[in-house]
């Protein structure tokens, strides 16, 4: 299925492609490596991961920038798809958006544009009207979102009308099954590819001993790696492509033969019982924010509520959604090692919506979290 909703055939578009965060940079331009990126991404084509995902805030378009160099003579080979950050997402900031990176990546077309993150001072609709736009002219091929709910989506589809939505990208892995509820459901009913980022938990799988090493038990019985056991269970479902990012040859040459196998159904089986969504909740002042040296950080509720870092939606706009009633998918908490004798946690993944929730239900209210470790 994957391959109508993009509108390609299994021979352009395999259900693994390449994730490319981290790739020339984080958030920030870094050009110590780029020749053997640009060699492992040419290498990933070559190999038959020929969908690649970017956007045009990794590396502050250094990213795109190597892409493009990869791309170069073989442009015909590749599906691009890349993001347009949620600062960009007025009419005429989606068009300028793209226009840099149409030329960042040097090519006159981008095949599947996607939002990264919704704007929410910004009418969906007017976004969405640009996106439509540049199918129109020719300068994108398909349209897709990234990190929206299911309502989300049914309203983008109301406005782009008989322009379809191919695909959502959302989180999905081994310890972060939450897409399972309904956004894959949603997506399989509606011919939506999910694009899965994140399909190691970047690294943090290795944090969970016990259930590696039952994992590693599992994929040594078929002669491969942890990560191509896990990539072949996510690829068992036929509406997604996972995008894992490979910083060696080894790890890339990985990734391109996790399919060559066939997992026995008791085993797939295992791993998803391994692997269960277990949401638990939290008093929030059981929760300290953890630092993250790739991200700005609010330490305190008085920062929160001043949002000095401009954050989009802000902690308090997000407070005003969850008091409207709006659901969201639990944030990442692991056990705080300082509070060994108590139940204490630090937070890894979802300050804004944790500071929305503080200002919207107080410190006492438990949150929904999904515990690490």
């Amino acid at each position: 299925m994957i391959y109508k909703s993009l509108g390609v055939s299994s021979e352009q578009v395999s259900a693994i492609g390449q994730g490319t965060m981290g790739l020339g940079g984080y958030f920030s331009r870094d050009e110590s490596n780029d020749t053997e990126w640009i060699c492992l991404i040419r290498l990933g084509i070559d190999l038959g991961m020929t969908f690649i995902d970017t956007a045009e805030v990794y590396g502050a378009g250094h990213t795109e920038e190597l892409i493009g160099s990869a791309v170069r003579g073989i442009r015909q080979r590749a599906f691009i798809a890349t993001k347009f950050s949620p600062e960009h997402s007025a009419y005429e900031e989606v068009i300028h958006a793209v226009e840099a990176s149409l030329k960042r990546l040097n090519t006159d077309y981008i095949d599947l544009l996607q939002t990264h993150w919704r704007n929410y001072r910004v009418p969906l609709e007017d976004t969405m009207r640009a996106m439509k736009k540049l199918v129109e002219c020719g300068k994108v091929r398909y349209i897709g979102v990234s990190n929206f709910s299911v309502d989300e989506m049914t309203e983008v589809q109301e406005y782009l009308g008989e322009t379809p939505i191919v695909s959502s990208q959302q989180e999905y892995n081994l310890l972060d099954r939450s897409v399972e509820e309904n956004i894959l459901p949603y997506c399989k009913e509606q011919r939506i590819t999910l694009i899965a980022y994140s399909p190691f938990l970047q690294g943090k799988l290795a944090s969970q001993h016990n259930k590696k090493a039952k994992l590693a038990e599992i994929a040594v019985n078929y002669g491969v790696s942890v990560g191509q056991l896990i990539l072949k269970w996510l690829a068992l479902n036929e509406s997604v492509i996972a995008i894992p990012k490979a910083a060696s040859e080894k790890h890339l040459r990985e990734n391109a033969t996790a399919l060559d196998f066939h997992l026995q159904t008791a085993d797939v089986r295992k791993i998803s019982e391994l692997f269960p969504t277990q949401v638990e909740f939290v008093p929030a002042n059981a929760i300290k924010v953890a630092d993250d040296s790739h991200r700005n950080v609010y330490r305190t509720l008085d920062e929160a509520v001043q949002n000095r870092f401009n954050l989009n939606p802000s902690p308090d706009e997000m407070a005003q959604r969850f008091c409207a009633g709006e659901t969201f998918k639990p944030i990442k908490v692991q056990g705080d090692p300082s509070e060994t004798m108590k139940k204490k946690y630090l937070l890894i993944e979802g300050r804004v919506k944790y500071w929305g929730w503080v200002i919207a239900f107080g410190q006492d209210r438990p949150i929904p979290v999904l515990v690490m470790d």
